[in-house]
């Protein structure tokens, strides 16, 4: 294995401190333990003076040729602010430099290195960042952000590196501390960090301190023999002014035998700074002794000659200094922080670092009995030689080994890092998607090179800042169409950019919220178009939403409907943390939305807390047993269920037992509500809920809680943060089985079902309470669940697997290619809208549609001439109740037959609905597979017209089903005009051509229809489905008309007045109007007072009867004729008849039967078998070929009122009933109303 090692860490300003140390020291270690690896040393050609040092000294350890320079632009420290381009310039040699030694392993020394000198650091292009291996010494700036990155820009650099450092395939850590620390503050899975420690490089043994030796420190320092000595740095968190203060407090008789001195550089500023603490502390100026800048040897001395030597900081990486005391035979004592109790190994030595009174209680100790000095100094020497350097590259080279052969045989042929545009909000924004994000960002940097699209005013996350070029909108207008693109949708304005953004260019979505529809709406409103989210509520989810929204309000829509469908469809991929948001999509739109889905693990790692820090800051007792909720307080979260459970159970009761709803109060009703409860409790002052807090208060509470219980109802898929947030901080956690929480393993939650009751709540807080074994266990395997299943790297690699998937596979991607090869290659195309457009539109045609299918409803003539016959109105009738039919399965859509093409007819549902109307485009259907033609119109003029769009409609595997409502105009064409018997004859050979099946509207239709097929067989050899269903009525519900004329009142007395017989239909020869007429006559001749009120249009060749009845004696008083009527209008007459007379010589069905029986209004009929079949419950009949029959019924209707009894509910339909069979009978080809099929002649019939 060819291993280089960039020795910049040697080279640096670091090259006189710890970290220069330790970088040569282990590059000896590497050459000499190398053993069959091949060892090549990187210098920095802007260092010449440290390049040459460092090549005497590896002299005969590794071949002068193995020794190689790295040329750099000058110029580049970062420090200077006019430095930003050179430094980019030095960036881009460093890695093209590294690139062509094609080392199987690149050993970084520091990454940290070029802030005040000519040094720099690179990865390249991310081909080959699993072949970088870093040296992680500490991370004490990201932990203190506060101390250490106050400069904006040395943050900006600071965090840039630690970008790098996250790339590195793998780091190798001076100290367990250190790995704990990257695992956690970095996010890196532990098999990403080795421990290698660290040693004391040779010079540091123990060495005799003799007379002469002590004169020398006397002259040149004023330097006692009885000292305690500190080596190191003089950083903040080195906390060396602690230490002074607390010598300064040790007993007038210790500090007069000893001084303490603070060897090894320090610039005078912070020299006079550290004295002034002395002074203060009242500690004599010759107590206190700085060394200056020490050669090795020299400060081996002092380590040998000192009385004590103390390591006071708040942070080390590993803590060099003191393990060379160690080695020097010093007596050590230091702080129980970070990686120095590793260090030192001994319990009696250590102190806390932020007590002064705990440091100087160690420091008399020490000072104060020469056994324990002793002691510590025969420990030492024990202690010390456990890290060797020998060892530490061995542990390196180990790993090293490992990592390179597991990535060698799992990458195969990686390329480089590609680009990702990363669409989403980030901080300062107030959005858990935000901070999420800006997470995200870190751990996807391993994978991709990142530009970051942002529609606010500032970004604030020093992360993000130092390490992705944040763009604006225009940016991305300009090179979206470059690279991949990853957009982050919630439901909240911070998304409204993106809609037309993914609009406009495709990528893949990340949904955090399932439903959108709030976001949406805002958008309209803020718009000034509210119209626009009724035209989104349609495109996504039909006219069942409209309804809804106008029947529920606006609130209730935006909690049903998600309106998310276009974001789906025009995703090349969603990626969501959830199979329940999966299951969301699968209902609303079916199969093909759903496969676009893919379900990534919630990115969480495991956090710790200061429990008895945070519960003081929060004044919650050490005793105190908590339970929390964290949240925003609403309906959704059952706060008043928890609240409720808590007053119930015996917790309320404790005085040590406190419920905390951690955020704010919902504004409303419901917020008061909780309030009052919490007032008028007994123990209410116990609970709590604390508003707004921050993501610190945040954190403490997460700290100092036992229990947290989150419960949720009417999810709409989102993923909870608090869950995991409650997950990773291993605490015992209660939930119910609603949405996502069904997806949390068994083991890990204490999970309620979903509709649980108050005994079961109060039952789990208890069995909580009082089981220490059970919180220990449920903490113990949410720690291991978020530790084996969403560590954020291995997130991220789920994340590119997903988005390459994605950008490789998907119709959408490969379409986007597809078009962009064509524009390649002619140039001519991007300039061709119409081409490009009708291109567009068969690229998306062949995509699977993301919805569910439709059920297309033609409604040609209705829609184009509603005169309210009886056609008409079951059109109308069914299409309503279809539109409220409660089903998801299919979308329902009216149509109409337009120039050869069915299109939308979406005015026409507005209408039917009853919604205010706006502009719905009434578009050309384009059918898929799957979808339902259902011919409810009766379109006999245009149908046979159009057998090219059956064809089209039939190969694209459209089921089609029509409609038959009579064979009236070819069984008797002397009732019609002419052509009407050959256009319906050539209707009813297009329909047994093309149809699935025939739906009739009464059982004697499909026994005709079978007999006329019988004897004029449609072209067509396969079985021919036949079935019937009978029409319905409802006052009121099929879109009724409104109005009543100005003498309706009087007509209305003149009903009321006398016996009033009503006849409801078109004026036309078979409907019996003369036959009636004549009967009327007779009894007016008899001097019977009855009134005929005849409702109806005049229809075709009824012109001598029409003249008749507008001329007749009777016309006006007791012959009334109403040519339109409206529902309201006609309503109001059947309350005021005596009976309906219904005298029709055939009929499909008849209406006006099921209409007045519905009102209790008795019927007359003319004995036909259809009016036999469909009215039989309900009605008399009379001989239809003597007028005298019917005289006889009138005569004893006029004379006795009967009361009226509506008929038993099967013999009457409303319209959802009749619908509801009708749509049974579409998916259930064993429905009863099904009959045997037509077979032509040609098809055998099954034995």
């Amino acid at each position: 294995m060819k291993i280089v090692l960039d020795l910049q860490g040697a080279q640096s300003h670091s090259r006189h401190r710890g970290i220069g140390r330790y970088t040569l020291s282990m590059a000896k270690a590497f050459a000499v333990e190398a053993g069959r690896h091949e060892v090549w040393l990187a210098l920095n050609g802007r260092q010449d003076e440290s390049s040459l040092g460092i090549i005497e000294q590896f002299d005969g350890l590794i071949p002068r040729e193995r020794m190689l320079v790295n040329e750099l632009p000058s110029g580049i420290a970062a420090c200077q602010p006019g430095n930003q381009r050179r430094m980019q310039m030095a960036r881009v040699a460093h890695a093209g430099f590294l690139g062509g030694l094609h080392a199987d392993c690149i050993w970084h020394s520091s990454l940290f290195e070029g802030w005040g000198d000519d040094s720099t650091a690179a990865l390249g292009s991310g081909i080959d960042d699993h072949r970088h291996v870093a040296t992680l010494y500490d991370l004490i700036p990201l932990l203190n952000p506060a101390r250490h990155l106050h400069d904006a820009a040395y943050r900006r650099w600071y965090y840039q590196r630690l970008g790098l450092l996250k790339r590195c395939g793998l780091l190798l850590a001076i100290s367990e501390s250190s790995r704990r620390e990257a695992i956690d503050a970095l996010q890196l899975r532990a098999e990403d960090v080795a421990v290698v420690s660290g040693a004391p490089d040779p010079v540091f043994r123990p060495m005799p301190i003799d007379a002469a030796c002590r004169a020398h420190w006397q002259q040149d320092w004023g330097l006692r023999p009885d000292f305690v000595l500190y080596a190191g740095g003089y950083d903040a968190h080195k906390n060396v002014d602690t230490l002074i203060a607390a010598f300064a407090e040790l007993p007038a008789s210790v500090v007069q035998r000893h001084q303490l001195v603070l060897a090894g550089r320090c610039d005078p500023v912070t020299a006079a700074q550290l004295r002034q603490v002395a002074h203060r502390h009242r500690l004599a100026a010759d107590r206190l002794v700085f060394t200056g800048t020490l050669a090795d040897e020299e400060l081996a001395r002092l380590y040998s000659g000192c009385t004590l030597f103390v390591a006071p900081s708040l942070h080390e990486g590993l803590g060099l200094p003191p393990l060379e005391a160690m080695a020097c035979g010093a007596a050590v004592i230091g702080s129980n922080a970070a990686s120095l109790p590793e260090v030192i190994g001994r319990e009696d030595a250590l102190f806390d670092p932020r007590s002064r009174s705990s440091i100087a209680a160690r420091l008399q100790a020490v000072l104060s009995g020469d056994g324990h000095v002793q002691s510590l100094r025969a420990h030492a020497r024990v202690q010390a030689r456990q890290f060797s350097w020998p060892v530490s590259a061995r542990k390196a080279l180990a790993a090293i080994e490992s990592h390179v052969g597991n990535k060698a045989k799992s990458r195969g042929g990686r390329c480089a890092r590609p680009r990702l545009i990363y669409v989403s909000p980030l901080p300062p924004v107030r959005s858990g998607i935000a901070d999420y994000s800006a997470r995200l960002l870190r751990e996807l940097a391993c994978h991709y090179e990142i530009d970051v699209v942002v529609d606010q005013a500032e970004v604030t996350d020093p992360w993000v800042l130092a390490s992705f070029p944040v763009r604006s909108l225009q940016w991305f207008v300009d090179h979206a169409a470059e690279d991949r693109v990853l957009y982050h949708f919630g439901n909240s304005p911070f998304h409204a950019h993106m809609f037309g953004m993914l609009q406009r260019h495709p990528g893949v979505v990340v949904l955090h919220d399932s439903w959108l529809g709030a976001a949406r709406n805002w958008i309209a409103h803020a718009a000034g178009e509210p119209s626009a989210f009724l035209r989104l509520l349609y495109d996504n989810h039909g006219h069942a939403a409209l309804l809804h929204d106008l029947r529920h309000g606006r609130p209730s829509t935006l909690d049903t409907w998600p309106v998310n469908r276009d974001v789906i469809e025009r995703a090349l991929g969603v990626i969501v943390h959830s199979h329940y948001a999966v299951k969301q999509a699968r209902l609303h739109y079916g199969a093909a939305a759903a496969d676009k889905f893919v379900v990534v693990p919630f990115p969480k790692q495991r956090t710790y807390g200061d429990r008895r820090l945070a519960r003081r800051l929060l004044g919650i007792g050490p005793d105190d047993f908590v339970v929390c909720s964290f949240g925003m307080l609403a309906p959704t979260k059952l706060n008043h269920r928890l609240l409720e459970a808590w007053l119930q159970s015996a917790l309320t009761n404790d005085n040590r037992c406190r419920l905390i709803f951690v955020g704010e109060n919902h504004g409303g009703e419901y917020g008061q509500a909780l309030t009052s409860a919490i007032s008028a409790a007994a123990g209410g002052e116990r609970i709590h809920i604390t508003g707004f807090v921050s993501a610190d208060s945040y954190a403490d509470y997460l700290a100092a809680t036992d229990i947290v219980v989150q419960l949720r109802t009417d999810s709409r898929g989102e993923t909870s943060a608090a869950v995991f947030d409650a997950l990773a901080h291993g605490l015992p956690l209660i939930v119910n089985a609603h949405g996502t929480a069904t997806e949390l393993p068994e083991a890990a939650v204490l999970r309620l079902a979903d509709q649980f009751s108050d005994a079961e709540l109060v039952s789990a807080l208890q069995e909580l309470r009082d089981e220490a074994e059970s919180r220990a266990r449920l903490a113990a395997e949410a720690a291991h669940v978020i530790g084996q299943q969403h560590h954020p790297a291995e997130v991220a690699g789920r994340y590119r697997e997903a988005i390459e998937a994605f950008h490789q596979r998907s119709p959408g991607a490969g379409q986007q290619r597809l078009l962009e090869g064509l524009a390649r290659t002619d140039a001519g195309f991007a300039m061709d809208a119409p081409a490009r457009r009708e291109l567009q539109q068969a690229l998306v045609a062949n995509q699977p549609l993301v919805d569910r299918p439709r059920l297309y409803v033609d409604v040609t003539a209705t829609a184009g001439n509603d005169l309210h016959t009886g056609i008409e109105r079951v059109v109308h009738g069914v299409l309503s109740a279809l539109l409220q039919h409660p089903q998801a399965q299919y979308r329902i859509e009216p149509v109409r037959l337009v120039n050869g093409s069915y299109r939308y007819a979406g005015s026409y549902a507005l209408k039917v609905l009853g919604h205010p109307s706006f502009e719905l485009p009434e578009e050309v259907v384009q059918p898929r597979a799957g979808d339902i033609l259902l011919g409810l119109d009766w379109v006999a003029d245009a149908l046979p017209e159009n057998t090219a769009l059956l064809d089209a409609w039939r190969v694209r595997g459209v089921c089609m089903l029509f409609v038959v409502y009579d064979l009236l105009p070819v069984r008797q064409p002397a009732w019609f005009p002419d052509g009407i018997a050959r256009m319906h004859g050539r209707w009813l050979q297009c329909i047994g051509r093309y149809a699935d099946a025939l739906l009739c509207i009464s059982r004697f239709v499909a026994d005709d229809v079978r007999q006329w097929f019988d004897e004029h067989p449609p072209l067509r050899h396969d079985a021919l489905p036949l079935g019937y269903f009978y029409p319905g009525n409802d006052p009121g519900a099929a879109r009724p008309s409104m109005g009543l004329p100005p003498d309706a009142g009087q007509v209305l007395a003149r009903l009321r007045g006398s016996p009033a017989f009503l006849m409801v239909g078109t004026i036309e020869p078979r409907k019996g109007h003369a036959l009636v007429l004549d009967a009327f006559e007779q009894l007016w001749a008899e001097g019977v007072d009855a009134v005929l009120v005849v409702v109806g249009r005049q229809g075709w060749m009824s012109d001598a009867l029409a003249a008749r009845m507008r001329s007749h004696a009777e016309a006006g008083t007791r012959m009334i004729w109403l040519e339109q009527a409206s529902d309201e209008y006609l309503e109001q007459i059947y309350d005021g008849a005596r009976a309906l007379v219904a005298a029709s010589e055939a009929e499909g069905f008849g209406l006006p039967l099921v209409e007045a029986a519905r009102r209790g209004l008795p019927v007359m009929a003319r004995d036909i078998p259809v009016f036999r079949e469909v009215s039989s419950a309900f009605a008399s009949y009379f001989d239809g070929g003597r007028v005298e029959s019917l005289v006889e019924a009138l005569r004893q209707a006029a004379a006795t009122d009967r009361a009226r009894h509506a008929p038993k509910a099967d013999a009457v339909l409303g319209w959802q009933d009749t619908t509801a069979r009708l749509w049974n009978m579409l998916f259930d080809g064993a429905h009863a109303q099904w009959l045997p099929p037509w077979r032509p002649d040609t098809q055998p019939v099954d034995s």
